[in-house]
């Protein structure tokens, strides 16, 4: 029961996953919302080898399998309560974009789906965007899913829209990011 789990360590992703379900024993599908992200302007490098992202518009960013822990806090064993930490390098273009650093809570398991109450945060070159939502998985993960953003600081200190996470097998993931 680890899907959501994956996303960050790797395995069946949700999160960015977000961290909690690697092998969610589960079935059920994960329909938080989806988004696509395509870049809308490039803003200047604050320094070689570094992308910002623009500060309304559409882009995508790949988030990095970086740390990440799981906190057996509920009952012994895959259970509300548990909750997933995990960290990570941003890239923009195959260039530095930050860093994201997410939490992801066990709210419900059930025998067909789980539902995490999930909050991740992106460090940007001129601040940063906080998205929290729920993501609901089943034994395949969770799909793609989207998180509102709540809002940021510096150049994103107004933001809102959404975030989709569409979680992978592979060492990355990417991260579409609406601002409107």
């Amino acid at each position: 029961m680890n899907s959501i789990r994956s996303l960050i360590t790797g395995a069946t992703v949700v999160a960015a996953g977000a961290g909690a379900a690697a092998a969610l024993a589960v079935t059920g599908s994960a329909a938080a919302g989806t988004a696509t992200g395509t870049a809308t302007g490039t803003a200047p490098a604050t320094a070689p080898g570094t992308a910002t992202a623009p500060s309304a518009g559409s882009f995508t960013l790949r988030a990095h399998h970086g740390s990440d822990a799981s906190l057996d806090l509920g009952a012994k064993g895959f259970s509300a309560g548990d909750q997933d930490l995990f960290a990570g390098p941003l890239t923009r273009k195959g260039h530095a974009a930050g860093r994201f650093v997410g939490t992801c809570t066990m709210a419900r398991v059930g025998h067909k789906s789980a539902d995490q109450l999930c909050e991740f945060v992106l460090h940007l070159a001129h601040g940063q965007i906080t998205a929290s939502g729920t993501v609901r998985a089943g034994q395949g993960g969770p799909g793609t899913f989207a998180l509102a953003i709540l809002g940021g600081t510096g150049r994103y200190r107004a933001a809102a829209g959404q975030i989709a996470v569409t979680p992978t097998n592979g060492a990355s993931f990417p991260i579409a990011v609406d601002l409107r």
